[in-house]
């Protein structure tokens, strides 16, 4: 037989046709034998085959997981908004979009959360609430990210805007008498700290082209935009924060005048040590209840620290700073603290801080739900100059979240100024 007439045969023709063969070749006895070998042979094979298929027909589809990475969730719901507003659809549209990008589960759940959210209260100026468990997701991230939130510092809801906390001023005084003698009255005083809603907002563009496919990989970027702007500038101003132009007052100005001590100018491994031992002095000295005592401290004081030696040459703090505590006390670093400052006069300009306080005697009020707003059309300042969104292709991102940072008691916070200390300068 021709090739040409082989190659027009259809799968049946060209089996009979080698079977023809075969019998031509080898007997017809022999070729039923050989045929009946191979279906014995192949039979298993193509019982797993149709089982495999009766398994999957019957196996229902399986939707979309929401993402269990701390933050994602909210960031995917944030883009969704984002991309439905840019395609027209509004808020209401991210719901439609989440689906559409397979986040079956997570669309259900956010539009459950989102009615929960809008019947206490409505978005405003275009943007939308974001439901509070969302928003948890959200600052549960936030907060692995941040020096202050990692120590322990307590949170409070804050859904008023403000929360008024009732302490003692001053206590009562017991007294010994004599026989006969009349008991002198004294009585305690209270006070009330107050916690008002400073308003931290971040804008953040994101290229369309993010909007317009679904990606893990672009809810990251979402999410980590979000989180490290936010967390930078909440972080610095509940160390540094000076209270005016609507930001809390920090740490630093919640300490008492008599708190805040300054470095001797001689750096030395002695030095040091007492400077280090005055703070805690001042804190025991007040009966703070030390609950939750921590440092917080510049990187280059840690690294200064941790290569100190005594004249034997043995490191004085490494080996117990490896393990996350310095005398005892956990500590933390981090870039808000600054190292360019100047409380000597020296005019170097290169003085730090190291901060020692009772993170259980701090607070932390922060607001519910978190605003989010998404515009195609807005501006924003990138540093340097305005850039426009719409002839960048961007979808401009902004998000508000309230909070207000204070210490219940001023005398549970000690400072030590002008630390100048560096790796090398002993």
């Amino acid at each position: 037989m021709s090739d040409e007439k082989k190659q027009g045969m259809t799968r049946t023709e060209l089996a009979e046709f080698v079977s023809s063969q075969i019998r031509t070749f080898v007997g017809s006895e022999l070729a039923e034998t050989i045929k009946r070998n191979i279906e014995e042979s192949v039979a298993p094979l193509k019982q797993q085959v149709t089982d495999w298929g009766a398994k999957l027909r019957e196996q229902p589809k399986q939707r979309a997981a929401v993402p269990q990475e701390p933050g994602l969730a909210l960031a995917t719901c944030v883009r969704a908004t984002a991309a439905a507003k840019f395609n027209g659809a509004g808020p209401e549209g991210a719901v439609e979009t989440l689906r559409r990008w397979g986040h079956v589960d997570l669309a259900d759940k956010w539009a459950e959360a989102r009615q929960k959210s809008l019947q206490a209260g409505d978005a405003t100026a275009g943007g939308f609430l974001v439901p509070e468990e969302f928003s948890t997701d959200f600052i549960a991230y936030l907060r692995s990210a941040t020096v202050m939130r990692k120590l322990g510092v307590p949170t409070l809801p804050m859904s008023s805007g403000t929360i008024k906390l009732g302490k003692g001023t001053a206590g009562a005084t017991a007294y010994y008498v004599g026989e006969s003698t009349n008991a002198v009255k004294s009585q305690m005083a209270t006070g009330q700290l107050t916690l008002t809603f400073k308003k931290l907002i971040c804008l953040t563009p994101i290229s369309n082209d993010l909007l317009r496919y679904a990606s893990p990989g672009a809810d990251t970027i979402v999410r980590n935009d979000l989180t490290l702007a936010m967390a930078v500038k909440e972080d610095s101003a509940f160390i540094r924060g000076n209270g005016t132009d609507g930001s809390p007052r920090g740490l630093y100005y919640w300490a008492p005048g008599a708190n805040r001590i300054q470095a001797n100018g001689t750096v030395s491994l002695q030095n040091a040590s007492t400077d280090l031992g005055k703070l805690m002095q001042q804190l025991h000295a007040a009966d703070v209840p030390m609950l939750k005592p921590c440092w917080v401290m510049a990187p280059r004081t840690k690294n200064f620290l941790i290569t100190i030696q005594n004249t034997n040459g043995a490191f004085v703090f490494k080996d117990e700073m490896a393990g996350g505590t310095l005398w005892g006390y956990p500590y933390a670093i981090t870039t808000g603290v600054p190292t360019n400052l100047d409380v000597s006069g020296a005019g170097t300009n290169d003085e730090s801080e190291i901060y020692f306080f009772d993170a259980a005697q701090a607070v932390i009020g922060e607001a519910a739900s978190m605003v989010v707003d998404a515009s195609q059309e807005a501006a924003y300042y990138d540093g340097a100059s305005v850039q426009a969104a719409f002839s960048r292709d961007e979808t401009v991102v902004r998000a508000i979240a309230e909070h207000d940072f204070a210490m219940r008691y001023d005398a549970a916070i000690a400072v030590l100024t002008a630390v100048d200390w560096a790796p090398g300068s002993v």
